[in-house]
C-alpha cells in the first residue's frame, strides 16, 4: 500500500484517533518522512542481503517522538497495543526508557532506536538509520567497543592535525575511482594521523577503538545510502569536508574518519571488513594496504605537507578558538573542579545515560565536561539542561556544582542551576570531607 496517498504530512497523531493508549499531549509528527525511511531502511537490509558484513541487518526499528514517546515501528512487541499506519505500526515507548539513537532490549528483542524528527534529506536519512541498525547487529558481530573518549582531540595540536586529515581523507575520496591520484592525499592523512598520535601516547588505541564502536557504523549507513540512493564517493567527501565544523571531536571524531576510511578500504582493499574483525584498526589497514609507513623525520615531513591542505588556516583558527573559549574553561575550573560539588560515583556498568557526542568538552585528558546530558544509576537520576557537569572517563565520577541555596536536610529531589537531582529511597547527600562545601552521594545503611 502506498501510504502516502491517504496520510499527508504533517499528521497529527493524537487521542483523538482512539487508540487503545493515552497521549498526555498531542504532536505533529512527519509521519509520511517517517514510513518513508522505514521502507528504506527494509530496501537497503534487502538489498544487502548480509553481503557486507556477512549477516542480515534486517529487524526491529522504533522510530521514537521525544516528547511523547510515541513511536512508529516496522515490527510489534508482543502484548503491546499498536495501531496499524499503513505498512507500519504506532504504539508508545515505556516510560522509564530513554529516547535516543541507540539500540535497546524491548519486547525480548533487541531493536534499533532513532530518535525524530529524521532529516530532510533522503540520503542523510538512510545513513542516520542504518547506522543506527548497525548498532543493533554490532555485538553479534563481535565488533562492539566500549566508549572510548578522545579528549587529546579537543586540544589545539590534536584538533588541528585532525582538521588536517579530514582534509587529505575529502581530497583522496574526491579522486576516486582512480587508482594513483588518492594514494598521495592518503597518505597525507595517514602522516598527519601519525603525527597528532606521536603528541599523545596511548591516543592510537583510543582512536581505534571510538573507530570501531562508531566509525563502522556511519561505514555502513553511508555505504548503504550510497547504494540506495545512487550517489556515490563525492557525496562522502562533502560529508567529511562538513564534518570538519563539528564543535567539538572527544567522543565524535570517528564520525567524519569512519566512512572516509572505509569507503578507501573498499577500493583498495576489498576484503578489510574480515580482517578489521581481529585488527580492530581500520587506519592501519589502510596503511597497509597502501604500504605506508610514517617518516623518520616524522614532524618535520607532516609539517611540510600540511602547507598543501591549509596549515596557515587551520591553526589560525584553532588559536581563534582555544583564546574564545578560555573563559567558558575557567568557569567549568572553579565551579566543578576547584569549587564546592555533589559527587555521584557508581561503575559504567550501572550507569545509563544519554547526551550529545558532539557537545563534549574536554577538562583534561582523563575527565570530560557534558554540557547537557541524562545519567541514571543506582542512586537514581541526574537531569543536566545547562551548566555542564564533570565526568570521568571512567565514569567511575560525576561531579555536578552545589546549588545556590541550602539543601534541606533529607531531600530527595534537588535542584541546581541547570540540572535536577532525584534520589531514589535509601540514597542521602553526606558532606564531603575531601572538598569545603561539597557533598557526595551514599547508600543509607
Amino acid at each position: 500500500m502506498h501510504v502516502s496517498s491517504y496520510f499527508r504530512p504533517p499528521f497529527l497523531l493524537a487521542a483523538a484517533l482512539a487508540l487503545p493508549f493515552a497521549y498526555t499531549s498531542c504532536q505533529q509528527i512527519d509521519t509520511a518522512r517517517a514510513l518513508s525511511a522505514l521502507r528504506d531502511a527494509k530496501s537497503a537490509c534487502e538489498a544487502d542481503a548480509g553481503t557486507l558484513w556477512r549477516r542480515s541487518l534486517c529487524g526491529p526499528i522504533a522510530l521514537v517522538d521525544r516528547q511523547t514517546h510515541l513511536v512508529i515501528a516496522n515490527d510489534t512487541v508482543a502484548g503491546k497495543h499498536f495501531l496499524r499506519l499503513g505498512d507500519a505500526y504506532v504504539t508508545t515507548l515505556p516510560e522509564n526508557q530513554y529516547v535516543a539513537n541507540t539500540s535497546f532490549p524491548w519486547g525480548g528483542r533487541t531493536w534499533t532506536m532513532v530518535a525524530l524528527p529524521l532529516p530532510k534529506d533522503r540520503y542523510a536519512r538512510a545513513d542516520l538509520v542504518m547506522h543506527e541498525v548497525f548498532h543493533r547487529e554490532q555485538e553479534a558481530l563481535g565488533l562492539r567497543q566500549p566508549d572510548a573518549l578522545n579528549n587529546q582531540l579537543d586540544m589545539r595540536p590534536g584538533r588541528t592535525w585532525l582538521r588536517l586529515e579530514y582534509r587529505a581523507l575529502a581530497r583522496a575520496l574526491e579522486s576516486l575511482p582512480d587508482q594513483k591520484t588518492p594514494l598521495h592525499h592518503i597518505e597525507s592523512a595517514l602522516l598527519f594521523r601519525a603525527q597528532r598520535r606521536s603528541l599523545y601516547p596511548g591516543s592510537d588505541s583510543l582512536e581505534a577503538t571510538l573507530e570501531i564502536q562508531e566509525g563502522l557504523p556511519e561505514y555502513t549507513g553511508q555505504r548503504l545510502a550510497m547504494q540506495l540512493t545512487g550517489e556515490g564517493p563525492a557525496r562522502v567527501a562533502k560529508y567529511v569536508r562538513d564534518y570538519e565544523t563539528t564543535p567539538t571531536f572527544v567522543r565524535a571524531f570517528a564520525y567524519g574518519t569512519g566512512p572516509a576510511l572505509g569507503v578507501l578500504l573498499d577500493q583498495f582493499a576489498p576484503n578489510w571488513r574480515d580482517a578489521v574483525r581481529t585488527s580492530r584498526d581500520i587506519g592501519a589497514l589502510l596503511a597497509d594496504a597502501i604500504h605506508f609507513r610514517p617518516p623518520r623525520n616524522l614532524a618535520t615531513t607532516a609539517r611540510s605537507r600540511a602547507l598543501e591542505y591549509g596549515w596557515d588556516e587551520v591553526d589560525r583558527t584553532e588559536a581563534a578558538r582555544d583564546s574564545t573559549r578560555a573563559p567558558a574553561m575557567r568557569d567549568y575550573r572553579a565551579r566543578l573542579g576547584d569549587g564546592p560539588t555533589i559527587t555521584l560515583r557508581q561503575s559504567k556498568d550501572s550507569l545509563s545515560w544519554s547526551y550529545d557526542p558532539t557537545e563534549l568538552i574536554a577538562f583534561d585528558l582523563y575527565s570530560t565536561i557534558y554540557p547537557s546530558g541524562n545519567f541514571s544509576a543506582p542512586w537514581g537520576k541526574l537531569t543536566v539542561e545547562r551548566g555542564g557537569v564533570l565526568v570521568q572517563n571512567d565514569f567511575s565520577r560525576i561531579r555536578i556544582g552545589t546549588p545556590a541555596v541550602p539543601v534541606a536536610a533529607g531531600a530527595k529531589e534537588i535542584l541546581g542551576d541547570g540540572w535536577t537531582l532525584v534520589l531514589n529511597p535509601r540514597w542521602s547527600l553526606r558532606a564531603d570531607s575531601s572538598r569545603p562545601g561539597g557533598f557526595v552521594v551514599t547508600q543509607d545503611r
